[in-house]
């Protein structure tokens, strides 16, 4: 079935509509899910982002966490936010973290739309953020992940606001950046 695209105004209620629905019975890591999602969407919002980079945010682990894929989010919103989200999920038959980490960063910075790189750095400062509130490590390689994630928001002119708190929260985890 085929749903009416949502207008801006409604936008942000389908996207969470649609996010609660996908992650119904599906079990999270802590800090992840719709919380996670929330908060990023909300990092935007606090930075001045429009509201089609805000719904992406919500929906920017909806493909990897949950059984929906981006012919899902385009029949709902699209195909410039099915290509957003899609830009922000990993490919799954790259069994290795780094290539695959290489392989999304390469995808978020080949993205037409600006606000990919954008969610990005908020996708990490949410992480970071939560890992400090609840005392939670973050690996050393997810880390190095981050920290190239911002070597490229910086090389794409990102967000100062966004590529600042980024530098700051990885300062603050790790002396050795």
């Amino acid at each position: 079935m085929r749903v009416a695209r949502p207008t801006s105004s409604a936008a942000r209620f389908a996207a969470t509509d649609f996010l609660l629905d996908a992650y119904g019975g599906v079990r999270v890591r802590p800090g992840k899910g719709p919380p996670h999602a929330q908060a990023v969407a909300d990092i935007l919002r606090e930075t001045g982002a429009d509201e089609r980079t805000q719904v992406a945010a919500l929906l920017h682990d909806v493909v990897e966490d949950t059984s929906r894929d981006v012919d899902d989010v385009r029949a709902v919103f699209g195909d410039e936010l099915a290509a957003m989200v899609d830009a922000l999920s990993e490919d799954p038959t790259i069994a290795h973290y780094a290539q695959r980490k290489r392989d999304l960063r390469r995808r978020i910075a080949a993205a037409p739309r600006p606000g990919v790189v954008d969610i990005a750095l908020a996708d990490k400062i949410a992480t970071l953020r939560d890992a400090a509130a609840s005392g939670t490590e973050i690996s050393r390689r997810t880390l190095a992940h981050y920290r190239a994630t911002l070597r490229l928001a910086l090389r794409a002119q990102a967000a100062p606001a966004l590529t600042a708190e980024l530098a700051r929260l990885l300062a603050a985890r790790c002396a050795w950046l």
